[in-house]
């Protein structure tokens, strides 16, 4: 059996210069779309089996849900990263519905919280990042956020590999 692979995720609150970066083992992607008002949603969905990236887009809506196809489902993992999205432009309909089928929890719903009771007015941006299995199992995944002009969240785990492929996993305290 092969062992852990580490798995990192930079987002960014920053609208100034967009940008977000994710490392799977020595594979580092990079996100640094130009323009776009209200910033990106980049979403990354690995094979659970070999690892490879096999979608990648970014996309400004906040109620359109990526057109994964047959990739949503348990063989493939789900990466989220945010790059500078206004509070007023957070998850909602059938994109919140998705990230929360898929793995999103108490840090998405603190985002939406947020962007409902104070809008932009008071932060401006959000940074958030979200591992899961796909396939809207409604398990929950991995999640970090950040609000306002701070550093954005970073999110650090680990994939485990087992016999129906990597799964994402805590890193080790030890």
């Amino acid at each position: 059996m092969s062992a852990n692979v580490p798995l990192s995720v930079i987002s960014s609150t920053y609208n100034q210069s967009y940008y977000a970066t994710m490392a799977i083992g020595n594979n580092v992607i990079v996100q640094q779309p130009s323009g776009g008002y209200g910033g990106y949603y980049w979403f990354v969905v690995i094979n659970r089996k070999t690892l490879n990236v096999e979608f990648n887009q970014v996309q400004t809506q906040a109620n359109v849900v990526p057109n994964l196809g047959a990739l949503n489902s348990p063989d493939h993992i789900l990466i989220v990263a945010t790059l500078g999205v206004g509070l007023n432009n957070a998850p909602q309909g059938a994109l919140y519905k998705f990230l929360d089928e898929n793995g999103g929890g108490m840090e998405l719903r603190r985002i939406d919280q947020i962007a409902q009771q104070f809008n932009c007015g008071y932060l401006g941006t959000f940074g958030y990042c979200l591992c899961c299995v796909l396939g809207n199992l409604n398990i929950p995944g991995f999640e970090v956020s950040a609000l306002g002009q701070v550093s954005g969240p970073i999110l650090t785990i680990q994939l485990l590999p087992s016999n129906s492929g990597y799964t994402p996993i805590q890193i080790s305290n030890a």
